[in-house]
């Protein structure tokens, strides 16, 4: 439903460098993280409940265009998404943060295949030749602003309530999803799937199911809205196993733990937005 609360954000530092700030890029076999210090990016205002401080943004993405992102619109995936991790100031740190419903929020952002490579992307797009293998390295490059990453139009978006993946399921999350995408080019998204889980095996399809409703709200800062009967779909099952490596392709497909939340629709004019109810958590690790 739309909710009059969810006004703008205000993003400290996210239009600015900061001077001494490093960017981290790692690859640990789960996929693209750049991590930095905390305390430098802010989050507040948007309806959160304070100030959360970004510590990293990642990446999911698919093997193929139509696939990659976590949440989907009217049923159709965006062949990737990027994350951006905060966690409240009122806790000493993230892992205390996870213990708490107001411990997390995260910004997501769709990720489409336009014409022109997004220079802004190619920052740190860049860095992937350097971890490209995963071996736990890391290497530290320039930082630069991240508004460049975020949609133009940052006042439409959707917010709900969410979860993570691994045993436990905190529900931690408080979800932004941002309308807009933000375009990369082709050659951009092929670079993601270059990423080595192995020495043989690309890391793909690093994307979680999205679930059923349950009793969750899904509010929206534009627009009216109306909620869609529920969604028949159901994700496939999931498992605690290894990564999976198919035999046909040099692919893996991350397999996420169990949840026992259900997912997210609703009825936007007469597009059907899916919501997944986790986040990545094994990127904290």
């Amino acid at each position: 439903m739309y909710d009059s609360n969810l006004g703008d954000f205000t993003l400290v530092n996210y239009d600015n460098t900061p001077p001494g700030v490093n960017f981290t890029a790692t690859n640990k076999g789960k996929g693209l993280r750049i991590s930095f210090d905390s305390n430098v990016y802010n989050v507040s205002g948007g309806d959160l409940t304070g100030t959360y401080t970004t510590v990293q943004f990642h990446l999911h993405w698919g093997s193929s265009n139509d696939k990659g992102s976590e949440h989907t619109v009217d049923g159709v995936m965006y062949p990737a998404e990027i994350h951006f991790v905060s966690y409240n100031t009122k806790y000493p740190d993230i892992v205390e943060s996870l213990s708490h419903s107001d411990g997390l929020a995260v910004l997501g952002v769709f990720l489409q295949v336009g014409s022109n490579e997004n220079q802004a992307y190619k920052k740190f797009l860049d860095q992937i030749s350097y971890v490209k293998n995963m071996s736990g390295d890391e290497i530290k490059f320039s930082a630069f602003p991240l508004m460049s990453l975020l949609p133009t139009e940052k006042t439409k978006y959707y917010r709900y309530p969410g979860s993570l993946t691994t045993p436990g399921c905190q529900e931690a999350v408080t979800w932004t999803v941002f309308k807009d995408p933000v375009e990369i080019s082709q050659a951009q998204l092929d670079v993601l799937r270059m990423m080595k889980y192995n020495d043989t095996v690309n890391i793909v399809n690093n994307y979680r199911p999205v679930q059923m409703l349950s009793n969750r709200e899904v509010k929206a800062s534009f627009g009216m809205i109306t909620t869609a009967p529920p969604v028949t779909r159901t994700a496939p099952p999931v498992t605690t196993v290894a990564p999976s490596v198919t035999t046909a392709a040099s692919s893996v497909t991350m397999a996420a733990p169990s949840v026992t939340t259900d997912g997210v629709a609703l009825k936007i004019s007469n597009v059907v937005l899916v919501l997944a109810l986790f986040l990545g958590a094994a990127f904290f690790n």
